[in-house]
Parts: C-alpha cells; sequence; structure tokens
C-alpha cells in the first residue's frame, strides 16, 4: 500500500512502549499494511440493493462510446460495430439539447468530434445545449477520426451522425437509421412547433444484425449542466420500455446471442456526481447505478486518493445511495490514469457488497493485470477457473482482489480475452456492416 513504511511503524511502536503507552487500552484496529483495509469500518448494501446489482451481466464487456479506435466514438457506426463485435453493453455520455433531445457525446463542446467550426464559425466552444436537434444534424462526426486514427479510416465514415439515446436504443434492439443513397431518411411527422424538421431519423431493420441485444450503460454529467437531466432520462426510459421499473418491454433474443437488452441489467446508470447520484436514486430507484472514481478536488465528485479514508468515504456515501457498482480508472497506456483498482481497493468495494466495473482496457497487460493473471503464473481464470496461486504472498489473494467486469475501447481484445465467441476480426465486423 502506498505512503506506508513499515520500518517506521515498527520504530514509533518501540518508542511509545518506551515511554508507557503500551499498556495503554487502544480502541482503534491494529491497521497494517496487510489487514488494516479488511477492517476498516465500511457500509454494505442491503439485501434488497444486492438483488439490483445480481442484475448485472456478469464479466461485463462495456464498449466504452462504442468504440475510440476501430470507429468514430458514439456514432451509429461505432455501436453497430460493439453490438455485432458482441459487447454486453454500449456506454454512452448522456448530454441534452436545446430542444430538450438526450444525445449520446462526451466532450462539453463540439470541437473536437465534430466539423463545427466550417458549420457555426465563432461557436466551436459552445456547449451542446447551446443547439437544436436539427441543427447538429448538420454536423459531420465521422470525418474527423479519418484524420485523428489514420490507420483505421475509412471513407464512409465520413457523414456520420452525432447519435441520439433513441438511436442507441434501436441500435440495441437491431435497428439502424433508414438511408436511400447513403442519406438518412428524415423523419417528418416530427416536426418542432414551427412545422419544420426536429432532426429526427426514420429507422429501419439492420440487415447486417448479428442478433446480439446488448444493454446500455449511461453517464450523467453534473446537474449543473442539465438541469432535470435525471427526471427526463426516467420518462424517455419509460416512453422507450426500457424502465424495468415502470412496464418493462420485452426484447426479442437468440440462444447463444448477447440477451442483457431483454435483461433487468438492460440499462445501468452511471455518474462521477454526488449530486447526480442522489438524483438518480429518487428517479430510477431499482436501476442498477455504478459510482465512477476520479482523483478530483472538485467537492462534487467522490475524489479518493489512495488512501483507506478516502476509499472508505467514496464506499460509504455509494452505499448510502444504493451504487451497485464502483466504476474505478486503471493504469497503463494510452491513458495514463491514475490506479484506484489496485487488489487491496477492490476488495475494499466487495466487502461492500458492490461490484467493480473498472475503465478503460486497452491493452491485454491491462485485462490481466486488474484480472489477477500475475498472481497465477499468467494463467486466466478464463482459461482455468481452478487456478493455483503461484508465489508467496504475505496477504491472501482472493477472487475479490480483481475486477468483474470493464469498459473497453476494444471489444474484440476483451472478447478473445474472456475466450468468447467472436465473429471475426474488428475490421472484418466493420466490414460486414457495410462501412
Amino acid at each position: 500500500m502506498k505512503n506506508f513504511n513499515v520500518k517506521n511503524l515498527l520504530a514509533g511502536a518501540f518508542i511509545l512502549s518506551s515511554i508507557g503507552f503500551a499498556g495503554c487500552e487502544d480502541d482503534t484496529p491494529d491497521y497494517n499494511p496487510y489487514n488494516n483495509y479488511k477492517t476498516y469500518p465500511l457500509k454494505e448494501l442491503s439485501a434488497e440493493a444486492k438483488v439490483v446489482r445480481d442484475y448485472v451481466k456478469a464479466d461485463a464487456v462495456i464498449a466504452h462510446r462504442g468504440s475510440t479506435f476501430w470507429a468514430p466514438e458514439e456514432t451509429e457506426a461505432a455501436f453497430r460495430w460493439a453490438r455485432n463485435m458482441g459487447a454486453d453493453y454500449l456506454e454512452i455520455d448522456l448530454q441534452r439539447t436545446k430542444d430538450g433531445v438526450l444525445l449520446a457525446l462526451h466532450d462539453g463542446n463540439l470541437r473536437r468530434t465534430s466539423n463545427i467550426e466550417s458549420q457555426f464559425p465563432g461557436k466551436e466552444d459552445y456547449p451542446v445545449s447551446y443547439f437544436t436537434l436539427a441543427e447538429l444534424r448538420k454536423l459531420d462526426a465521422g470525418a474527423w477520426f479519418n484524420i485523428a486514427v489514420p490507420e483505421n479510416a475509412r471513407q464512409s465514415f465520413v457523414g456520420q451522425k452525432i447519435s441520439t439515446l433513441e438511436e442507441v436504443l434501436k441500435i440495441s434492439e437491431g435497428m439502424r437509421i433508414k438511408r436511400v443513397a447513403g442519406e438518412p431518411v428524415k423523419d417528418m411527422t416530427r416536426l418542432d412547433e414551427a412545422g419544420l424538421w426536429a432532426g429526427y431519423y426514420e429507422f429501419e431493420v439492420d440487415l447486417q444484425d448479428n442478433g446480439n441485444r446488448p444493454g446500455v450503460y449511461a453517464e450523467t454529467k453534473e446537474p449543473y449542466l442539465f438541469g432535470g437531466m435525471e427526471a427526463d432520462l426516467a420518462a424517455f426510459l419509460t416512453d422507450a420500455g426500457w424502465n424495468i421499473t415502470d412496464s418493462p418491454k420485452a426484447i426479442a433474443t437468440i440462444p447463444g446471442k448477447v440477451d442483457v437488452a431483454n435483461t433487468n441489467g438492460r440499462f445501468i446508470l452511471q455518474t462521477f456526481s454526488r449530486e447526480s447520484v442522489v438524483k438518480l436514486e429518487k428517479e430510477l430507484p431499482g436501476v442498477p447505478k455504478c459510482m465512477l472514481l476520479w482523483e478530483d478536488e472538485s467537492a462534487a465528485y467522490v475524489r479518493p486518493s489512495n488512501s483507506i479514508e478516502s476509499l472508505a468515504e467514496f464506499i460509504n456515501f455509494s452505499v448510502e445511495y444504493n451504487c451497485h457498482i464502483a466504476g474505478p480508472s486503471v493504469k497503463g497506456k494510452p491513458n495514463g490514469y491514475p490506479d484506484l483498482t489496485e487488489p487491496w481497493m477492490c476488495e475494499m468495494y466487495h466487502r461492500a457488497g458492490m461490484i467493480v466495473h473498472a475503465y478503460s482496457f486497452d491493452t491485454e497487460d491491462q485485462l490481466r493485470r486488474y484480472n489477477g493473471d500475475y498472481f497465477y503464473a499468467g494463467v486466466s481464470r478464463f482459461d482455468d477457473p481452478a487456478r493455483e496461486i503461484s508465489g508467496d504472498y504475505k496477504y491472501d489473494v482472493n477472487p475479490n482482489m480483481f475486477i468483474d467486469g470493464g469498459f473497453t475501447n476494444l471489444t474484440d481484445l476483451s472478447m478473445n480475452y474472456q475466450n468468447r465467441e467472436v465473429v471475426g476480426t474488428a475490421q472484418e465486423v466493420m466490414d460486414n456492416l457495410g462501412y
């Protein structure tokens, strides 16, 4: 554990005993490098909350923004690819337009992932909430990718559109945007108050759909950015039949294919924001929730340092508001995130009854490290569920030290690591989808 010097601890204990303190009664636990995290006081999810936790697909492969590596993130191309590749969940970032439409978009503005500079000069740094859906449909959300990731560039990415939440759900259900001569077909039955096209497209059955029905894993932002977002989301999910606590619809599935969309774990909520998670619990009780972790100095965020006390505060807050999942970052290239998924941390999450969905996995080394393979001579639990520990450790190596699922930009990598059936290489799946 970081910042814990055993020699100094022993020296300090000797000094204290030499001045007569050894005999004093001490009501604090005996915290040392190997057991302090096991005894530090934590709240635990209730029996009812654990029922909701168990809705979540085990060993979940969560397609981060669809993909940021193989296709323009959070576009139809990325989400269709992740669905056909076999992801359990399509991960999205929720924002809201000026006219109240829920979108899948990560950044606070549109500069990086669109051609806004040419379409709306001078407004490159405006938030998405400044624009209506119809205005946003003027943007090309795909061409930038061909410049940023030239090794995976495709001409067919040019002209991709920003996705709405509705479109993501439709993709999960095996649909796609209807196109004629490559152009999206406007839905002229959905007009704005002035009687003009409101920015919606028609849908059609996706002929390249291979039968997978993933769930959706949606992140809400700080409430001050989108006041009432949580209530809007609850109303939308109910209308769409995706709210499991309010007349969810049946979604047809195929044996042997991903079927998460037709389970109670079909929609997972996630946020870094304390305020948002309180609102989510109010608006969508009984829906699985993930509290994301980040080392941040904002009081609005749960901001654990690598200390037991900080992590315990995060866990106790999360349990209080029925967050069933901890979402810590992992270290390593290419992101260089802080490591909030160390083995002792995972033991604390699990001791509170939570499961662990860490972010973001982009290398096999990360998958092996956080699934514990290096404690078992490199053997994966997916290769050998009865794997044996290799080496001597001064602590108990056990499954609670490792993750239960992960966000990835490379669904294909995680699928292969878990020995799941795959339908082809990442590029072949993209080819088969017509890109």
